[in-house]
């Protein structure tokens, strides 16, 4: 998921623009990449916490998975300001990050 995020994100401007034009389908995208990405997040870590208490520990688990998604999200935007064309943008880490959140309400 990481390599997705990061090949997305390293697409010079024009060449990111011919995938979609469309402002909605790609602020979309982050929204459910970010949502994938955080269960991927979540599953991974409470498994490590499983080996760790022999318990799964959800709050724990929760907060850390929508912090590592958030840390990724505000990386993954500085990453894009030294890409050709693009540029970090702070509502793109809220998108992002709302998409992590969007998890909690399956859990």
């Amino acid at each position: 998921m990481y390599s997705y995020i990061f090949l997305f994100s390293n697409q010079a401007g024009e060449e990111s623009s011919k995938i979609s034009n469309d402002l909605i389908v790609r602020k979309m995208g982050h929204f459910s990449e970010y949502m994938i990405f955080r269960i991927f997040r979540f599953s991974y870590l409470s498994n490590i916490f499983m080996k760790v208490n022999s318990h799964r520990n959800y709050k724990k688990t929760a907060i850390l998975s929508q912090i590592f998604s958030g840390l990724y999200a505000s990386s993954d935007e500085f990453h894009q300001t030294f890409v050709v064309g693009r540029d970090g943008n702070v509502i793109d880490v809220l998108i992002d990050s709302s998409g992590a959140f969007g998890w909690n309400y399956y859990l």
